[in-house]
């Protein structure tokens, strides 16, 4: 927003040789211009986060909406207390297939300790990426270390720069890092790159745009540094039984204020994660794509018959919009019905069909829940 100077207009005073009109009319200029200055264009990327590649995941990412720019892929991992190594099966044909820069992603447990760990793992594994043509950009360590743990995560990255080699080093940070001052300043010495993860830092709450929006502002002042900031696209199960998930609508509420209020450093954002038809805890790409383009985020929910073997009709819900939904918790069939057949998720009460629950559609989705044979069927969403 542009704010006018603080000095007195009156108190203005014309360059030698050039009316007081002109000078005014070329400060006002500047000034314009300068508001109208367009913000940063942000970068978008994201996690794939498998350690199984299933058919399904290898689809997605060859397939990746077009406006991400790059993917950060899970290499290699170090879980629980045991520091138990694991690798994924990564498919890299698929990554070829993708066609952008990869990110070799270390995940290290945060309840692991440092001491024997090594980024060996992630390291040949990206090499042997590269070797079979992947544009491999660097290694990315994912280690959600407590803020008391800082300097000697420091002092760990320090030693790891050698095994790094040619391949750049980022980190995934959290926003209470923030408070511990030394410590995080040697720590962001240490690396090429921060993302910031501001989703599933407070529990029980997975994200909220305003919270969201003032742990980047308060990260931004107090490092000075660019970074990524890391979004949702899922939703997680509470060890209460209770379920929680990223809104697309707040999540783009907040991607929106990044844009049409840039926070000084923020560079690009980092999805977390890419989805896939077999994964039902995570947007659809089509969802996804839309909070990126600013397009609409509205479920469309219709219950379809489609033709199938022997006469028979599939029952079916589907989503043709670009959010997810659920389906319709109650189907009425009409018409002379033969035989009915209930696949899943909706069991018959004599003609109509009652979800229990209703099924979560994502977008581009269709869910086949029986099938049907008669005359003249039809169906009908019921009060």
């Amino acid at each position: 927003m542009f704010h006018p100077p603080s000095t007195p207009i009156l108190a203005l005073r014309a360059p030698r040789g050039r009316p007081l009109a002109l000078a005014l009319a070329g400060l006002i200029s500047a000034a314009l211009a300068c508001a109208r200055a367009p913000a940063p264009t942000l970068t978008h990327e994201a996690y794939v986060w498998q350690r199984d590649w299933t058919p399904e995941v290898s689809a997605a990412v060859a397939g990746a909406p077009a406006a991400l720019g790059a993917l950060r892929v899970l290499a290699a991992e170090r879980s629980g207390t045991a520091r138990r190594p694991v690798e994924s099966g990564v498919d890299v044909e698929a990554l070829l297939r993708a066609s952008r820069p990869v990110v070799a992603v270390l995940r290290v447990d945060g309840t692991a300790r440092l001491d024997g760990i090594a980024l060996d793992a992630a390291v040949v594994v990206a090499r042997r990426w590269r070797a079979r043509g992947v544009a491999v950009r660097g290694i990315e360590v994912d280690h959600d270390c407590a803020t008391a743990h800082l300097a000697a995560y420091a002092a760990w990255l320090r030693a790891q720069r050698a095994v790094a080699g040619d391949l750049p080093l980022s980190i995934t940070a959290l926003p209470a890092w923030a408070a511990s001052g030394a410590d995080l300043r040697a720590l962001l010495e240490t690396v090429d790159a921060v993302t910031l993860q501001v989703h599933t830092v407070r529990a029980p709450s997975l994200f909220e745009a305003a919270e969201a929006r003032g742990w980047v502002e308060r990260w931004a002042k107090l490092t000075g540094r660019p970074f990524a900031v890391a979004l949702p696209t899922y939703r997680a199960y509470l060890a209460t039984g209770a379920t929680v998930e990223a809104s697309a609508p707040e999540v783009a509420r907040f991607l929106r204020g990044l844009e049409q209020e840039p926070v000084a450093g923020v560079t690009g954002v980092a999805w977390f994660r890419l989805g896939n038809a077999g994964d039902r805890d995570a947007w659809s790409a089509r969802t996804l794509a839309a909070v990126i383009a600013r397009g609409p985020l509205r479920p469309a929910i219709r219950a379809v018959l489609v033709p199938a073997a022997g006469g028979a009709l599939d029952v079916a819900v589907e989503n043709t919009g670009d959010a997810d939904g659920s389906g319709p918790a109650r189907l009425a069939i009409e018409g002379a019905v033969e035989d009915l057949e209930r696949v899943r998720g909706y069991p018959a009460q004599g003609a109509t069909l009652v979800a229990a629950p209703p099924p979560r559609l994502r977008a581009g989705e269709r869910f086949v829940i029986g099938w049907i044979r008669g005359r003249g069927v039809s169906l009908a969403a019921a009060p």
